[in-house]
């Protein structure tokens, strides 16, 4: 059986950092949180949790600044620098699924890139992994 990388997007950032996963995502969080398996996050990933922890959950930047570096701080999570060909793959995607928002179009590139199965809130993010074969 192939070990799976993760890629988290930022609506299960958020609600991980606010217990508030659903029961089915309990699980690869915690491998992530206990360093079991590997975790990419993107910055603007980083970024859309850090606004959505202000905006939508009412915490004061401090908080969300904390939380973010908690998150950081993980062993096992990774965040991969963006190159050319993620911009290009990730244009085109956003060209293609022209739901997907740009953030999730640079999520779909690099896990598309590194192999990674995605968890992902998006119904829009789900479908287009679908298209291309991402695991998610």
């Amino acid at each position: 059986m192939m070990v799976h990388k993760y890629s988290f997007d930022t609506g299960f950032i958020t609600l991980a950092l606010t217990d508030s996963l659903p029961e089915k995502w309990a699980r690869p969080w915690n491998e992530v949180r206990r360093q079991r398996r590997e975790c990419y996050i993107i910055e603007p990933v980083i970024m859309e949790s850090y606004y959505q922890l202000m905006r939508k959950n009412g915490m004061n930047k401090e908080s969300a600044k904390e939380l973010i570096m908690k998150l950081k701080s993980l062993k096992s999570l990774n965040i991969p620098e963006l190159d050319d060909n993620d911009s290009f793959s990730a244009g085109l995607y956003h060209i293609r699924f022209n739901n997907l928002s740009f953030v999730d179009s640079f999520v779909l590139a690099i896990a598309n890139r590194l192999k990674l199965k995605i968890y992902t809130t998006d119904g829009h993010l789900k479908m287009a992994a679908k298209k291309i074969n991402v695991l998610y």
